[in-house]
């Protein structure tokens, strides 16, 4: 006998499934019931909710310092970490 759960969870994802969905995701790639699925499984679990925005604020950086060369020593570590603090 099936629980009455079952036939929810088949259309529910699970975080590793939510992983990998993540780039389609930001690429506009996912079809509408992985969409769904996706966005739902976001509104309910904030481990996933954070990890997406530290993708999305990743992308972001690297396409904002793209074209930049800095050179990364113990001398300057604090104050990278602040200019990239400040652009997020």
């Amino acid at each position: 006998m099936s629980s009455p759960n079952n036939a929810r969870d088949e259309f529910d994802i699970r975080c590793a499934d939510a992983v990998g969905l993540i780039t389609d995701y930001l690429d506009k790639a996912l079809d509408e019931g992985d969409l769904v699925r996706f966005e739902a499984h976001l509104a309910t679990c904030e481990g996933c909710t954070t990890f997406l925005l530290q993708i999305e604020t990743t992308v972001k950086l690297s396409r904002e310092t793209a074209n930049q060369q800095t050179e990364i020593m113990p001398a300057n570590f604090d104050e990278l970490t602040a200019m990239l603090r400040d652009r997020s």
